[in-house]
Formats: C-alpha cells, structure tokens, sequence
C-alpha cells in the first residue's frame, strides 16, 4: 500500500464519528431514492404487464340501454381494435358477517366464454357454469375480508329484485386494482366488493335482454383515441350515453396514477434535501481535515507530490464516504421498498407485487451519492491544491483579538464572566464557522419539521371530512333519481330523525376549447349534514345562482369567477346549457363542481328529482334501520360515516404512518449526524484553545462549558431558522403532493415544531457531552511546547 493511502485510512480512522454521520445522512437519502424510485417503477412494471395481460380496457362507455345490434357498429368504429359489451349496477347485499348492508359493482360475463377485455385472473375455484345463472365470482378482497367460502350464498338485491348468488370463484380483475365505494376515498373491502355474473341472468335482473348498458373498449396501435370517442358518442348518444372515458376517468387507474405521481414527487424532494445536507457534511469533514494539516500539505509538496496527487488524496476519503453510504443506502433502500410494497398489496389488487429496482434506479442513486459527496469536497480539495508549500510549512497567521470596548460586542460581554465572553468573542471572531454549524443544526430542525406535517395534514384533513363537512350517520344512495317525495319515505325508516336531499350529475364542463368530464353535486341550502367546506375551513353555502368550481377543476378548464361555461348531462337527455361561474373554492377532496339542488334539477329538466340523502340516525335504532335499509329495493348503497372514517384511519395509519415512521427515522438520523459533525469539528477547531486554557489553570468542568456552551448558543440561534425552513418546506411538499382528487393544505403543528426542536437541541447536547470526554486526553504538553 502506497504511503497516502496509508495516511488516508488513518485520516479517515481519526475522524471515523464524523465519517459516520456524513455516511448515515447519505445513506438515508439514497435509501429513500432508491425505495420511492423502484416502488415506482414496480407499480409501474406491474400494472402495464398486467394490463397487457389481461387485456385493460382503453375505453369505457355507460348508456341507458342500447341494443346488442350495435355491437358490430361499435367495432367498426375508427380505431376500435376490440369491443366488450356488457352489464353493469349496484347491488345491495345482506351478508351474515356484518350487520350493515354491503354494497358491489356487479357486472356481466359474456355467455360461453372469457372476456375479451379485461380478463379476470381466476384466484381459487371455477368459473360460474352458463347454464346456472345464480352462480358469481367476487373479488378476491371482498372474499378474504368477510372470510367467504367455495359455495357460500349472497342475499343480494339487484335492480330492486332480491335474489340469492352462489360464490363459485374468487378472482381479480385489471379494471378493479383499487376497489372503493363510490363517492369514498379509501377502501373498505368488507363492505364493497365486485362481483361476475352471468350475462343471461344479470340481463333478467335488469329487464335488458337483448340489450346492454356498459362497453369497454381496446383500441389499435397509434389510434387516436379522441376520434375513436367522437364516434363512439354518435353512435350511443340516442341511447343515453354517458361519453366515453379513457383510463384517466377510471377510478381504479386514475388513483394508481396519482399514487405514481407522489412517489415521484416523494423521489425528487427528499432524497435532495438529504444530499444536500451529506455534502454540506463532506465539506465540513473535509475542510476541518485540511485546515489542521498545513503543514503535513506542505511536506508532501516539499517531498515531491503534485497538486493533483494532493487533491486526489483528499477527495478520496469524499470517495469513500460515498461508497460506503451508497452501498448502505441501497441495502435499506431494497428492505424498505419489500416492506411498502407489502403495504400497496393491501390496496392495490394485482396478481403479483414485489418490489424491484432497476439497475438504472441503482446506478442513478450511485451517481447521485458521489456527486453529493463531491461537491461538498470540491471547495476543501481545490483549496488544499491551491496551498503553497512555504505557506503551508509556515504557521497559520494568528487571529486578531482587538479590543471591544465601546463596541456592541464590548458592551454586550461586560455582563458576562470570562467564560462566557470567550463563547461570545469566538462565535462573533469566526462568523462562517459559527454560520455553518448553526445552519447544519437548522436543517435539522426543518426536515424533522417536515416529517411532522404530513400526520398533522391528513388529521386535518380527516377533522374537516368527518367532523365540519359530513354530520350525517349514513348516506343513501338511488338506483336512479327520484322525486322529492321519496325523502318522505327515508324519513319513515326506523331511527331516522333527519334527512336531507342531495344530488348529483355527470357533466361535461367546456370553456375556451377546453373540456373535462367531472361530477357536479346539487347542495341543499342551509345544509346542516353534508357541508361544504372551503379555505381556512369555513362552510359555504351553495350558489344563489349558478356553479361553484373546485381549484383543480377550474384550473383545467382555465375558468375564474364571472366567467360563463358551458355543461352537458352525460346521460339521458343530454341536456346542454350556460352556467355562469359563481366562484372558485378549495374543497380538501375532490375536482367537482358545486350547485344548489334545485337549480341543478332544473338545468337537467328534472325538477324536483334528488339521487339520495344524508340521514341522521338514532343509534338506538340503528339494528331496525339496517334490517329495513336491506329490503328497500330502490337503494344503490348505504356507506356509514363512521365505519367510513375508522376505515380511513386505519389505512392511514398502516400506510401514511409507516412512511412517515421512516421519514421520521431518517430525519433523526440526519439530526444526530449533523449535531455529532458539528461537535466533533467544533472540539478539533479548538482543542488547542481548550488545552490552552487547562494549562492556565481552568478546570475540566470550566473548558467543558466553553465547549458545550459554544454549541448551545448555536444550537439555539438555528432554532427560528430552521423552524421557518421547516414551514416553507412543508408548504412546498404540500403544494407538491396536490392531485385532482385531493388538496393538502398546510397545517401549523405546535407539537411538531416542539418535537423538532427539543429533538434537535437533545442531539446537541448529547453529541457535546459525547466530545467533551475528548477534554480528559487534551494535549496539554503539546500546547506548552507550540513556538507559536
């Protein structure tokens, strides 16, 4: 082994806790590249494979009812490469495993075959016999969550008529990944699921034989899909067409493309700000390493070794650093990824999911992990290159200790003892040192801030949800809209004391070239149930007159108050008309559009007409109520608010806490090293003071506290700067993670910031008692020996 690399291992040995910390904090972040970056390319990977597979519908289409004649017509449409007709409802279950109603999305299996388009993959047990027209397959979810057997028997109301279904099967289905209840974020798959039914029998239930009210669609290579949809629409829009949809549109796809979205967002912001925090590290390690061998530069350039040669020597210990933490990075990045993607399979229903990054994520995070550590070495090896050897033989110059009499400083430290004006006049005398340990300790403080504001987010979001906006017990919903008059009969149910209307239409939104399909909900005024909820959480009481817009929504269609859109029902009548904009609001959840109820019955020409309604309940009564909800034949669904939130909340805290339990860790991790960097280098920039100061006769415990109370001050001075980082941050994140179908707004957590900051200073203190044991070995004979 050549001489410097023999040097090098001891240099790297004499600071091995520093090199630690810098190791660690690399570490994380590239831990959390490599988990963010290869779940994303898992999901990604797993869902096109699957879909390829299984044959994922490109198109979707709902119509009232149109004849099977047009399903030759619809293949012959421009770019069509394959259609699936079929069909499709709700149904309203009686199950003995819970005492509520459960509700599915039943649709229809082509006679005699398997479907050409979305294809099921077959889980346990057979596929339903033709010639049995009971016989079902359910979702494999659904299955497990009410511990279904082979054989069992559903009580299920279809289309207003009760039948009985026998489970031959369970089975998952490329168009049913992400299975939720409509109009509910999360899912609940003891109580929604779907379920495979012959055609022949599915059609009686719904009085369409010879007929269908559902196709999807799989379209040629380079088709264009806007076109396919122009004509699709022509040839259903007599029978009622709803419009077809692409997969941006389909509940199941459109979630898994958000959640891509924040895995690549998570892969972009937090990764960096661990890198950046690893080379500020590097440039401390190594400029602390270059400042105390002067003079060993200087006898290496004496002895013959070149600038390069010397630069190289010291970047390489950057090297290493970077080495080592990428590989503990890529360990711990793999493990987490298993272990998300454990979580994801209870979400997301594919087949198979198992986490793999790709060799292109590894040698990303390889390059990512040396550039961090490079950079943070750039400035130190470019300045132990640029050292003249005669300089650098020669002792540094002295630092100038004028008088400050008469000066704020002056002023300031005659009220201190000699102690403490020591800590004043070294953190004023060596104003960089000082600015980049209070910095490193602030950076701490923010990303500890920000892994608390994410719980603190969706707490809020689950307070407004299930507290401000939805004061109901229950939401019913219609098969289809019905007049006023049925509220009657919902209020007739047992234990109901209150019930109000809403509804709820399919629209097509265009402004300026633009358009979008979303939802348009119609609020009953003076709503005391379902409210909404817009900025800083006030209640907003619908339009006198016209259309509320959602940010997002608004955004799309580049629509702002006062402006006049334009709306077309997607269903029935098609009814299309003006709509002048009365606002822009910021619902939590949701890109929908918002009316009064009766104006939006009116618009569709169906005045009077309500699609469900929010009922306070009597839990008294609440057994009676379930019993008689279960026989009403003109219910879609029945979701309970409160099942719904404990729902949430678990799900939330299995897979939100869990990623910010790690993000919590790494966070910890990066406070620890910055506080143990920032000792270590702060003892080695001043263990000649502080041995200085022994042989002058002060104490362990007076040098102890120069040490520790220089850090403190520090510490406490990057407590307001870290803290406001930390909330700029968190705002940042927030506006980051911001999807069509939610809005995270920023939340002010006083414990959160509590916790960053005693946590932060905690490390400090701990890392300075840690290095003031470095005080007993000073060498105290090397300072009464120094010529200098």
């Amino acid at each position: 082994m050549r001489a410097l690399d023999k040097k090098l291992f001891r240099d790297i040995w004499r600071m091995r806790v520093h090199a630690a910390g810098v190791i660690l904090v690399l570490a994380c972040g590239l831990a959390m590249f490599v988990m963010a970056v290869g779940m994303r390319e898992t999901l990604e990977r797993t869902r096109a494979e699957y879909y390829a597979r299984q044959r994922m519908a490109d198109l979707s289409v709902s119509v009232v009812r149109a004849p099977n004649r047009l399903e030759a017509a619809l293949a012959a449409a421009p770019g069509v490469q394959s259609v699936e007709t079929r069909i499709a409802g709700y149904a309203l279950l009686d199950l003995p495993q819970i005492e509520e109603p459960a509700a599915a999305r039943i649709v229809s299996l082509p006679p005699g075959r398997r479907p050409r388009i979305n294809d099921l993959v077959l889980a346990r047990g057979r596929w339903p016999d033709p010639t049995r027209p009971q016989e079902v397959m359910v979702n494999e979810a659904f299955a497990n969550a009410l511990r279904l057997q082979l054989g069992d028997r559903i009580a299920a109301t279809l289309h207003g008529r009760r039948q009985s279904l026998t489970v031959t099967g369970f089975a998952n289905s490329p168009e049913f990944v992400f299975v939720t209840a409509p109009g509910e974020m999360f899912p609940q798959p003891g109580r929604f699921g779907v379920i495979w039914m012959g055609r022949e029998g599915l059609a009686r239930a719904y009085d369409l034989d010879g007929a269908f009210n559902d196709a999807v669609f799989r379209l040629s290579r380079g088709a264009n899909a806007a076109e396919t949809k122009r004509a699709i629409d022509a040839l259903l829009r007599p029978f009622g067409s709803s419009g077809a949809n692409g997969r941006d549109r389909m509940v199941s796809d459109r979630y898994l493309s958000e959640e891509l979205r924040q895995l690549a967002t998570m892969a972009a912001f937090l990764p960096a700000f661990f890198l950046i925090v690893a080379a500020f590290l590097v440039n401390i390690a190594l400029g602390r390493v270059i400042a105390t061998e002067r003079s060993n530069i200087g006898l290496m350039k004496a002895f013959g070794y070149s600038n390069a040669a010397v630069a190289w020597h010291y970047a390489k210990s950057a090297l290493i650093f970077a080495l080592i933490g990428i590989a503990l990075g890529a360990i711990a990045g793999v493990a987490f990824g298993r272990a998300i993607a454990a979580l994801y399979r209870v979400y997301y229903h594919f087949p198979q999911l198992e986490f793999q990054a790709s060799v292109a994520t590894f040698m990303l995070a390889m390059t990512a992990g040396v550039g961090a550590a490079g950079l943070g070495a750039v400035a130190s090896v470019l300045r132990s290159a640029r050292l003249a050897p005669a300089a650098a033989l020669a002792p540094p110059r002295p630092t100038t200790y004028s008088s400050t009499d008469g000066t704020l400083l002056g002023a300031m430290a005659r009220g201190f003892d000699a102690k403490s004006r020591i800590i004043l006049r070294r953190i004023v005398r060596f104003p960089r040192r000082a600015a980049t340990t209070a910095f490193g300790i602030s950076l701490a403080i923010a990303l500890l801030v920000v892994s608390r504001t994410f719980p603190a987010v969706m707490e809020h979001i689950l307070d407004v949800q299930f507290t401000a906006a939805n004061r109901q017990d229950v939401t019913l919903s219609l098969i289809e809209p019905r007049t006023a008059s049925v509220l009657h009969e919902i209020e007739r149910l047992p234990g109901v004391i209150y019930a109000e209307p809403f509804g709820i239409e399919s629209m097509r939104l265009s402004f300026r070239g633009r358009r979008v399909d979303e939802a348009v909900f119609g609020l009953a005024p003076g709503a005391r149930l379902n409210r909404l909820i817009g900025s800083r959480d006030r209640a907003l009481e619908p339009p006198a007159a016209g259309i509320f817009l959602a940010r997002a929504l608004a955004a799309k269609l580049g629509a702002h108050a006062g402006d006049v859109i334009s709306v077309e029902q997607t269903r029935g009548r098609r009814v299309t008309a003006e709509v002048q904009v009365a606002g822009v609001v910021d619902p939590m959840v949701g890109s929908s559009g918002y009316m009064a109820i009766d104006d939006l019955a009116r618009l569709v020409r169906e005045p009077g007409r309500i699609s469900g309604a929010y009922v306070r309940l009597d839990e008294t009564q609440r057994s009676a109520f379930n019993r008689r909800i279960k026989e009403v034949p003109a219910l879609a669904g029945a979701s309970f608010l409160r099942l719904a939130e404990r729902s949430m909340r678990e799900s939330i805290d299995r897979s939100v806490g869990t990623m910010n339990l790690l993000y919590g860790l790494f966070a910890a991790v990066m406070a620890g090293g910055v506080a143990f960097s920032a000792a270590r280098v702060t003892l080695a920039e001043q263990e000649r003071d502080l041995a200085t100061l022994r042989v002058l006769g002060f104490t362990r415990a007076e040098v102890s506290y120069v040490l520790v109370g220089e850090l403190a001050v520090l510490a406490l001075a990057a407590v307001p700067v870290g803290c406001l980082l930390g909330v700029g941050l968190g705002m940042w994140l927030m506006r980051l993670f911001e999807t069509d179908m939610y809005a995270f707004p920023y939340v002010y957590n006083p414990g959160g910031f509590a916790y960053a900051v005693a946590f932060a200073i905690g490390c400090v203190l701990a890392a300075a008692l840690v290095v003031r044991q470095s005080i007993d070995r000073l060498d105290m004979v090397g300072v009464l020996k120094a010529r200098d």
